[in-house]
């Protein structure tokens, strides 16, 4: 029996934690599903295209400026017809509309929205959900915010976590070079990964904060702050304001970032106002590190608070001292966090357990 094509739609050149995901959906519905055919619609030479094709992924050109760009729509239509796609699973927001407009033409096709971000929209973009078969969200927190305020109707909006590449992510990595740039030999490192937008950033801030204070009891301690953006030479500044520039590293965007988070003790994600998903909290506990994340958006989700990590309220300096403090002192509980960290992460965000879900989800769409 031929299967039933499923076309996933992402107009992206750049490499970001939504197209690495888009990528793994796709693979992991060719490689764990016998009923759906995951295609791929990309910029030709992007890394959407670039990877999704060499992990055996069928893959077409597309590329769309925004929701009514005319030359975008007919690319889309041209697809649709050509490859006879059942549903449209679409992965940026930006292509919403374009999806849907393929209702007009396609009688019996599906869309299927996919929200990563837990933004509040316009008045008039609310429409997509109700005219979507299905919108899928990466947390909890985020399909309770569009229900709230988008008004969508809770039997048309439904989570979707992430997938984790578990044994990619984990394969040994040499980090000696990264200890020696550093000066990292004996150091007792804290940690985090994320875009440095302003000075608050993605709480870079409250950890600045925190070095301050823990070094006077904790001299070998360093903070690693990976990551780029508008507020990284405030953030420097701050560092510097605080006397702690010298324990205060600033590496600027990596790709390697397993590399970086390996040498990490403690691994912090401090968001302040709005995460869909911290999908790095999952990075760190595949490491076998502890996390320390904020009570915002579906940051909770990632971790289990108290067993592979703390949660904490965003902007909390001295609830964060007091945590990093207890994952000091206490090297048993650090110990038991790091092991329960990777077993959560394993059984829970498995490629398997996404491709079974996707393909109930597609089922039900259908019937």
């Amino acid at each position: 029996m031929d299967k039933i094509k499923v076309l996933h739609v992402f107009s992206s050149d750049t490499i970001g934690g939504a197209e690495k995901q888009t990528v793994l959906t796709t693979v992991s519905l060719k490689q764990f599903n016998e009923k759906y055919e995951p295609i791929l619609a990309a910029p030709k030479k992007s890394f959407l295209y670039e990877q999704a094709e060499s992990n055996g992924v069928k893959v077409v050109d597309f590329k769309c400026r925004g929701s009514f760009t005319p030359t975008g729509v007919l690319r889309l239509f041209n697809i649709v017809r050509k490859e006879n796609i059942s549903i449209i699973h679409v992965h940026q927001g930006k292509l919403y509309w374009t999806a849907l407009l393929m209702k007009l033409f396609f009688k019996n096709l599906k869309i299927v929205l996919h929200r990563r971000q837990d933004t509040r929209h316009k008045w008039y973009a609310k429409w997509h959900y109700k005219i979507a078969d299905k919108t899928l969200t990466v947390s909890k927190a985020v399909r309770d915010n569009l229900i709230k305020y988008e008004k969508v109707s809770e039997d048309k909006v439904q989570v979707l976590y992430n997938a984790f590449d578990f044994e990619k992510w984990t394969k040994q990595t040499d980090t000696s070079d990264i200890i020696k740039k550093y000066n990292l030999e004996n150091k007792f490192v804290i940690g985090t990964v994320g875009a440095i937008v302003s000075l608050e950033g993605k709480g870079q801030q409250y950890l600045l904060e925190a070095i301050a204070e823990l070094k006077k009891d904790y001299p070998n301690i360093v903070a690693l702050i990976v990551g780029d953006g508008a507020g990284m030479q405030l953030q420097q500044d701050y560092a510097k304001n605080l006397g702690v520039d010298d324990i205060s590293i600033f590496t600027g965007y990596q790709s390697e970032i397993p590399k970086f988070l390996k040498v990490m003790n403690i691994f912090c994600l401090l968001s302040c106002d709005t995460e869909g998903f911290g999908n790095v909290n999952l990075e760190a506990q595949a490491l076998k590190i502890p996390v320390i994340t904020t009570t915002v958006g579906g940051n909770p989700e990632t971790i289990i608070d108290g067993v592979t990590g703390f949660l904490i309220p965003p902007r909390n300096t001295d609830m964060l001292i007091s945590s990093i403090k207890k994952l000091i002192t206490d090297k048993l509980m650090s110990d038991k966090m790091a092991i329960a960290g990777e077993k959560f992460v394993k059984e829970t965000f498995s490629k398997q357990k996404l491709s079974s879900s996707l393909t109930d989800i597609y089922d039900g769409v259908l019937k």
